[in-house]
Order: structure tokens, then C-alpha cells, then sequence
């Protein structure tokens, strides 16, 4: 079968592959769409989580095949898993965890504890085990999610980024009514407001320097759309709320976006961490944090949420369309997709279609 491979940084290549018969616990798919993630893009640009050493649960180093949002049909079946048969259409929750150690048996699986490499290797797949860029994918069963009827494969590749800033809004507490930031309006932070305004939020302020991007919110029916080059972001949120919004979600990850949000946070209110930093941060910890009362959360991947996730996707088949923005195949999978997304703003999701 033909799969994207990457052997190192700036190393991606398409190449022939066998691929093995299903494990027990496993099912085979015929991948039908995968999506392009940021976090591929740093895995190209600087090797970011790819393991160099065996990883602790599949023992695998580079080359691996990327990809970790995708969705398919089920093919072949292992003889230990339930619930799913040939022919099913399903999302795949790509985590990598041993399901034994005391964070698995906790459902707090997104932290096992025999999932942590010496090299930072990520417990995805598409980093420590073969993923979605490929025209199979062998997948653990229980990590394979049964679309809602009549979703669209399309759609269902969404599951796994909107699973991120599912996570977000879980840990966050957010409640109807309550007003919130979002600081960067990239396919995380876009998918990050929309979830927010979904799930009831007054108003939803997006912060971006992208004018295309934020053009996508306003498309997206986000009306708050702010750009820190044009307007003082902390006035013109106070304009309105005062105090500042309940909750600012942080998905931006740098120094500039992080201070921006600690100022239009209200005091006790909360700054929900999204993003991943290549950076140290910097800030004053009692100024900043202790006399304002502020909680600082972070997320980590997901947990149990892949079924509530697909569902909210169904009800908003519409608005989850319009994130799709590009359509590849697995030969224009360097050139036309990561690369696109790391040099082209109008790009919010990128897919790769294995048929094409």
C-alpha cells in the first residue's frame, strides 16, 4: 500500500508498504480521509515527537507512517473485539496507552504513565505507531468510534482535532452565558471559539494578526473578531465587559498571546492552556496570577469524549463543513498539504484522500 513515511526531520517520504493482519484487539481500515495536523508540521520542520529510541509500547522507531485524524471503514476485524463489524464507518481516537497503569484505570489514559519516552516521543499514533496517512491503518478496536448515522467520512476526520478543544472546554468549566477569548484563530483556535459558542457562550472575542483568518471566523459566525495589529485588544474587549471575559483560551502558544490573555481575563476567572509552547514563559506570578486570582488549567490530548465529540459534529454538520478547506492525495501530502499549512493562512483543514 502506498503511506507517507517519516524518517527524521525535513525527511517525509511516499513510499510502497506492507501492512500487517489486524492484532486481536485490532481492526483493519481502508483509511477514506486523514487530516493534517500541526503537529505533523513540527514533526517535519524539527523532528518533534518521533521516536529515536523504541517506544515503551510498540517498541518502533522512524521510519513510522504519519497521521493521527482519520477515519475509515472497518475491513478486517481481530478475533477479541466487540462491538464492531465489517463494513462500519469510524473514527479513530489515536492515543497510545497500556489501559493497566494507575492513569488508565482512572480514565485519565491521555496520561499513561508507561507511555513516556526518553525522547519525548508522542504516545499518538502517527508518531509511535503507524497512523492514517496511508491506504490502511491497522487501529486498536476500542479506540475506533462507530460514526453517527449518515456522517460523512469527510466529517468524521474532524473528530480528533474537535476532541482537543472538547478537552479544553471540559476542564475549563465553561457554562452558558459566560464570555470568553480565544487568542488565535489557527485551526485549533477556530475550532476552540466555535465549541464555545456552542456550547453557550455569550460573546466569543477571536484574536488573530491573520486578516484571512479571521475572515474565516466572521464565515464561521463569529462576530468578534480582533486584530492586535489594528486594535488594543484588552481596550476593546473592556469596552464591553469591564471586568475582562470568564474564560480565555489560549491557543496561540506564544509569550505575546499569553500576556494578552492574562490582561483581558477577569479577576478569578480562569486561562485555559490549549496550545503547546516552544518556548520557555515568563510572567510575574504574583502580580500576574496571586492578586488576580486567576486558575491556569492545561490540556492534554482528550479522554472519553470521542462519543459526545461525534455528536455535536452530527448537529452541526454545516458549520463543521466550512473547516474543511483542501483536499490532497497521499503523493501531494508534503507539497500541497504540510507545507501549504505552514506558508498559506486561508488553510484551516487540510485532508488527505488516500483514493485520489
Amino acid at each position: 500500500m502506498k503511506a507517507v513515511r517519516i524518517y527524521g526531520e525535513k525527511d517525509i517520504r511516499v513510499e510502497d508498504v506492507d501492512i500487517p493482519e489486524p492484532k486481536d484487539d485490532q481492526v483493519q481500515l481502508k483509511v477514506k480521509y486523514c487530516g493534517i495536523c500541526g503537529s505533523d508540521l513540527h514533526a517535519y520542520l524539527e523532528g518533534w515527537g518521533l521516536p529515536t529510541v523504541p517506544y515503551p509500547l510498540t517498541g518502533k522507531t522512524v521510519p513510522i507512517t504519519l497521521g493521527h485524524e482519520f477515519s475509515g471503514e472497518v475491513i478486517k476485524i481481530g478475533k477479541d473485539v466487540d462491538g464492531l463489524q465489517v463494513g462500519d464507518h469510524v473514527a479513530v481516537e489515536p492515543l497510545l496507552a497500556c489501559g493497566k497503569c494507575e492513569n488508565c484505570r482512572a480514565g485519565n489514559y491521555n496520561f499513561c504513565n508507561r507511555a513516556v519516552s526518553t525522547d519525548g516521543a508522542g504516545n499518538f499514533l502517527g508518531f509511535s505507531e503507524d497512523g492514517g496517512m496511508a491506504q490502511y491503518a491497522n487501529v486498536q478496536g476500542v479506540f475506533a468510534h462507530k460514526l453517527p448515522k449518515d456522517m460523512s467520512f469527510e466529517l468524521g476526520a474532524l473528530a480528533e482535532p474537535t476532541a482537543v478543544v472538547y478537552e479544553a472546554i471540559k476542564k475549563s468549566h465553561l457554562r452558558e452565558g459566560q464570555n470568553v477569548a480565544v487568542m488565535g484563530a489557527g485551526p485549533i483556535g477556530l475550532l476552540q471559539a466555535l465549541l464555545a459558542k456552542i456550547a453557550g457562550a455569550n460573546k466569543v472575542y477571536i484574536v488573530d494578526v491573520s486578516k484571512v483568518r479571521l475572515e474565516k471566523a466572521k464565515e464561521l459566525g463569529l462576530k468578534h473578531a480582533l486584530d492586535p495589529t489594528q486594535v488594543n485588544v484588552e481596550k476593546e474587549i473592556k469596552k464591553d465587559l469591564p471586568n475582562g471575559v470568564d474564560i480565555t483560551f489560549e491557543c496561540a502558544g506564544v509569550q505575546a498571546t499569553f500576556d494578552t490573555a492574562l490582561k483581558i481575563t477577569k479577576r478569578t476567572g480562569t486561562l485555559q492552556v490549549v496550545a503547546l509552547y516552544g518556548k520557555p514563559l515568563t510572567m510575574n506570578m504574583t502580580d500576574d496570577l496571586i492578586m488576580q486570582g486567576l486558575d491556569i488549567i492545561t490540556t492534554l490530548c482528550y479522554n472519553n469524549s470521542f462519543p459526545n465529540v461525534l455528536g455535536i459534529i452530527d448537529n452541526h454538520k454545516d458549520l463543521f463543513k466550512k473547516i474543511v478547506t483542501k483536499k490532497v492525495s497521499l503523493d501531494d501530502a508534503l507539497d500541497q498539504g504540510i507545507k501549504a499549512l505552514a506558508t498559506d493562512k486561508s488553510q484551516v483543514k487540510i485532508l488527505i484522500d488516500p483514493a485520489l
